[in-house]
Formats: C-alpha cells, sequence, structure tokens
C-alpha cells in the first residue's frame, strides 16, 4: 500500500496511468482546459513539472477515473464497510472474532495517529508567508481569483477539542490572507460559529497533498465528531503520521506536501467567489471567514495537487461514486429493503439519487426514500426515484420506463417543500432554500402498469417557439424553447397538451436555449440542475398548490428554464461555465505538445 501521495504517483507512473508534460503552462486557465479535456476522456493524472512563474510542479486528475480512485483507496469501495456490518450482525462470540480479527487488527491500528517530532512537511518552514509561491489555478474565466482546490481544512472545536478535516475551497487574497468557503451544514463552519459565540480566532491549518486515502476521507460524509484521520489510517491499514504545526495548536499531516497555518477571527467576513463549481455553474460571490496566515510549511520538492469541478462529468464525481458505495452498507443497515442505490453523476450527484426497493408492505419504497433524506449529505437530494429490485438503478431508460408504467401523479409523488438544499442549488429560490421531489415508481399491486403510447404530434413541427425536439423513450417529450418572457414554458406546454388530445406524453420536459438536448451527459445535467419540484413541476389537469393537500393527475411538465423573480427565483441565476475561446484555441494548437 502506498504511504503518501508520492509514493501513490510511483504506482500510477508503474500502471503508466501518470503523464509527465515539461511544456511550460499556466495556472490561469490553460491548465484547467487541459485537464478538463483529459478528464472528460478518461485520460491519464497529469504531472506539469514546468509551470510558468513557479518552482512547484503541479499534479491534477489523481482521481479521474474510478480505478485510480480504487486504487487509492487500496480496496473495492463496497467492501470497505461489508465486513462491520457482516460482523455486527452475527452472535457476538470467539468464533465471530477470530473470523473477523484481520480486519479487527486493522481497525484497532486505526484508533490513535502516531505522532512525530520531524516531518517531510517541515522541511522549508517560512514564518513570513507569501501565498502567491503557491501555484493555485485560477480555473474559469470569471473566477474571483485563485483557489486551493484540494485542502485539508483542519479545525477544532473549540469547547469539546474534538478534530474535524474537511474540504472546502480556499480563495487566495493576498499574500497573508485568504478566504475560507466554509458553507453553512459544514463541521468547519459549525467550529467558527462557536469560536464566534466564545469570541475566540479560530486556529487553521491546511494541508495540500499526503495520502490519497487522507484526501478522500477529507471529502467522505462521515458522522459527526467521527475523526477522519482515523477513517484515513483505517484505509490505509496503518498508523497516519502527524506533526505539530508551527504557528498553531493543531496536528498537522506530517507527509503532506504543503501546510498553511493560520487564524480565523470571529466577525470578519469577506467576499469569496465566483468559482466556476461542480454543478456546472459559477457560485454566487458572498462573504466567508477570512484566515490570517502565520506559516507556511512545505517539502524541499514538494509536489503541488490540484483538482478542476465544473460542468460534469469530472474527477469529483468518481471519488462520489466510490464514497456512496463505502457507505451504502451502513445505509442498508439502517434501511434494508434498499437493494441498490445511484447517484447521477452526470446530474451532479445531488440532484438526481435512484433506488432499487424490496417491498413486503404498502408504500415501503416512501419509507425508503424518507430515511435517505435523513441521511447526512444524502438529506440534500433533491429528486429521489425508487424503483422495483429488478431494476438496476444505473439504466435510466429502465428507470424512466419503470415511471411512466407505474407512476400517478395523483398518488405517487411525495413533495417537501421549503427544504434545506446544496448552497450550489442553481433552482432553489433562495439560497440554501428549496424543495424535493420523492418519485415512487414501484409495482403497485392494486393497480396494472399503465399503458405507454408512442408520440406522434406533426403539429409540433411548424410552432415557432419549440426550436428543437427529442423523444428519447415514447411517453416523454423534451421540448426545446426561446424563452423571451416569464412562463413562456407554461404556455408552451398548455399549448401541447392542446394538440396531444390522446395523451400520449405523459412527461414533458422544457428547456432554452442553454442546452443541448442531444449530448446524453447534458441532457441530463441541463434537466436536473435547473427546476425546482414545487415551483417548477405543473399538471393539466391542477396546479401543485402546497396550502391544500394536492390531487394530481393528468400528465406533468417540467420547466428547467433560466427563472426570473417574477416566476418565484428571488436569487441571481447562476451562470453557466464555460472556458474562454482563446484559451480553447492556444491549447488546440499545442495540444501536440504535451504528448496525450
Amino acid at each position: 500500500m502506498h504511504e503518501d501521495l508520492r509514493s501513490f504517483l510511483k504506482i500510477l507512473r508503474q500502471r503508466n496511468e501518470l503523464k509527465e508534460i515539461n511544456a511550460e503552462v499556466s495556472t490561469e486557465l490553460e491548465i484547467t482546459e487541459i485537464a478538463d479535456r483529459v478528464v472528460k476522456s478518461g485520460g491519464p493524472a497529469i504531472l506539469f513539472k514546468n509551470v510558468k512563474d513557479s518552482k512547484f510542479p503541479i499534479v491534477i486528475n489523481l482521481f479521474g477515473t474510478y480505478e485510480r480512485v480504487k486504487l487509492a483507496l487500496g480496496n473495492e469501495p463496497s467492501k470497505i464497510f461489508e465486513w462491520i456490518i457482516e460482523f455486527l450482525m452475527e452472535k457476538p462470540d470467539l468464533k465471530n472474532i477470530i473470523k473477523n480479527r484481520k480486519h479487527l487488527l486493522k481497525l484497532l491500528r486505526s484508533l490513535k495517529p502516531k505522532i512525530v517530532k520531524n516531518a517531510p512537511v517541515q522541511e522549508v518552514v517560512n514564518l513570513n508567508p507569501n501565498l502567491f509561491e503557491i501555484p493555485a489555478l485560477k480555473c474559469w474565466p470569471k473566477d474571483g481569483g485563485k483557489f486551493i482546490t484540494l485542502p485539508l481544512v483542519i479545525t477544532h472545536d473549540p469547547e469539546t477539542g474534538k478534530r474535524n478535516i474537511g474540504m472546502y475551497r480556499i480563495q487566495i487574497y493576498d499574500e497573508k490572507t485568504a478566504g475560507l468557503h466554509w458553507q453553512s451544514h459544514k463541521t468547519g463552519a459549525y467550529h467558527y460559529w462557536k469560536a464566534e459565540k466564545l469570541n475566540k480566532p479560530l486556529p487553521v491549518a491546511i494541508a495540500v497533498g499526503g495520502h490519497p486515502a487522507l484526501i478522500i476521507s477529507a471529502i467522505a460524509p462521515l458522522p459527526p465528531n467521527f475523526d477522519e484521520i482515523m477513517f484515513a489510517s483505517y484505509l490505509l491499514g496503518k498508523k497516519i503520521r502527524l506533526v505539530s504545526a508551527k504557528t498553531v495548536p493543531l496536528l498537522i499531516p506530517a507527509d503532506a506536501e504543503f501546510v498553511i497555518e493560520g487564524y480565523a477571527y470571529p466577525f470578519e467576513r469577506k467576499i469569496e467567489g465566483p468559482f466556476g463549481d461542480h454543478f456546472g455553474y459559477y457560485s454566487l460571490a458572498e462573504p466567508f471567514p477570512v484566515l490570517h496566515v502565520t506559516a507556511i510549511t512545505h517539502r524541499k520538492d514538494a509536489i503541488y495537487p490540484a483538482t478542476i469541478v465544473g460542468k460534469p462529468p469530472m474527477e469529483d464525481a468518481w471519488i462520489g461514486k466510490a464514497i456512496s458505495e463505502i457507505f451504502f452498507p451502513i445505509i442498508k443497515m439502517n434501511l434494508p429493503e434498499i437493494i441498490q442505490m445511484h447517484l447521477s453523476i452526470e446530474a451532479g450527484i445531488h440532484n438526481l439519487g435512484i433506488i432499487s426497493v424490496e417491498s413486503y408492505f404498502p408504500r415501503q419504497a416512501v419509507k425508503a426514500m424518507m430515511g435517505i433524506w435523513g441521511l447526512g449529505q444524502l438529506s440534500l437530494t433533491k429528486i429521489l426515484i425508487a424503483v422495483d429490485k429488478t431494476i438496476n438503478p444505473e439504466d435510466f431508460k429502465a428507470v424512466a420506463l419503470e415511471v411512466l408504467k407505474w407512476v400517478d401523479f395523483s398518488q405517487d409523488l411525495i413533495f417537501v417543500r421549503d427544504a434545506h438544499t446544496d448552497t450550489l442549488d442553481v433552482a432553489g429560490p433562495l439560497t440554501d432554500h428549496g424543495s424535493k421531489l420523492g418519485i415512487d415508481a414501484t409495482p403497485k399491486k392494486e393497480r396494472k402498469p399503465f399503458e405507454i403510447k408512442k408520440i406522434d404530434l406533426p403539429e409540433l413541427k411548424g410552432k415557432g417557439e419549440i426550436l428543437d425536439e427529442l423523444r428519447p423513450i415514447d411517453g416523454i417529450l423534451i421540448i426545446k424553447i426561446k424563452k423571451d418572457k416569464p412562463f413562456k414554458a407554461r404556455e408552451v406546454a398548455k399549448e401541447i397538451w392542446e394538440i396531444d388530445k390522446d395523451k400520449k406524453v405523459k412527461i414533458m420536459f422544457i428547456v432554452d436555449e442553454e442546452i443541448n438536448i442531444h449530448d446524453k451527459t447534458e441532457l441530463l445535467w441541463g434537466l436536473f440542475t435547473r427546476f425546482d419540484p414545487e415551483r417548477d413541476i405543473f399538471f393539466d389537469e391542477r396546479n401543485f398548490n402546497h396550502r391544500v393537500l394536492p390531487n394530481l393527475g393528468g400528465r406533468m411538465a417540467v420547466d428547467c428554464t433560466r427563472k426570473s423573480s417574477e416566476e418565484g427565483h428571488f436569487k441571481p441565476w447562476l451562470e453557466i461555465i464555460k472556458m474562454d475561446e482563446q484559451i480553447k484555441e492556444k491549447i488546440s494548437q499545442r495540444w501536440k505538445e504535451f504528448g496525450l
């Protein structure tokens, strides 16, 4: 098993999964454009050895394929916790302990880290730090600046002393200050909130690099107060080495590449962002806490690891897939009726989840969906679809057919209004506020499946407001329109319902000109990131009204177009991330230099 980032890179070299590039590249947009092309083609990790205006090389796309994520974890993700569940379910006797002794010893070894006095990450100690020496990336043209994108942000609860390591992007403001993007539901934000209540500065250390298992642990949705160091040690099968920081009272990963130390002072905020984020849109520029840097330490020959996020699929999608498989055995222990779970990479993970369910009592699928919404970061899932145990949740066409066959809109939809949503959600009416939808597409014993009718509507061809149409599956129609006024999607839907006298279109999605409906990946992204269920789903028999019990029925339309305040969207509609055309052309002209 690899010991740190360097040993992981050595393994990638041996497997021909690391491409070293000697041509000079810039941290301003160029590395992003190269990495984006490589990620989307399933290409190798890349080590840029000649970074403009920096003495440090940059490695990117470490986790750009599922195989590399598994390699970083050292095991099949689904098997990491599988034995623990089996162990807890079996009789607690000596035979069970002997059977699982290897796993138990590995678990015991992970309980405490190894504290060392000297560490590679402190080979160079700079007490007059300059953040601009770190080759952070400006990833997208409208980003607010340069960002550290793979930071391990270490804080302690100021009351209990419990440690947390989370991954929250860091914007570099100047030589000695940076923005801490602590979203409201993150543990780092909770520690800072507590520090503010005590009117005390919060010590912060930011490690960059280290063992890949530690990077994945920082992203993992671990329970509150569950130590990420312990989890990483368990994945690694040995103790993570820690060393005391130089200027803050924190332990830091001894084998990291860089560590930034400092303090976040109470009641100090500064505008952070915009930032091209993992839903494929620029997040808003908003006030966040400020880090005042007191020291930067690093290895003599430090390598700077980075990632980019943007319109999926990106590198983070494969980490998300692995994490969902790691924790699925624990989810299944609480919700045994769930056979499989799939979080859609194309839709941005949190926007669409699909579960297959074995039902032995009525509405068990509803119980399962409500259970998912009560579990940590899975509570952020916007759309949940439950299908029968025989259906593969990763087969989107099969799932869509189950929805068409088994869903009665008057009985099988569960709307959750004014819920907490992902801060990055585009479609919610307010930041952190939005609705959720559960769709019970499991077979119903009390009724036969609905007939799926072939869509044949030649009248659509002559309608000027329809720019394009797609009939991916009988019963589903996707329409692209030119939206020139509020509520245009509703008008178009009503016109189509008038044409569709035989009710062949059960579900209609309406998108605007920003979406390419003929690219499968972009289509799923464009559909599921751009609507709020309560506000943007409507029916031909009755619109949803949250003030009374809904009596929905007939046909369903989903407005996936850009919204305005007139339509109930009370925050700026986020802008889609696009690379600068001159950068794209420049990289295309130089592509042979990179040997990719």
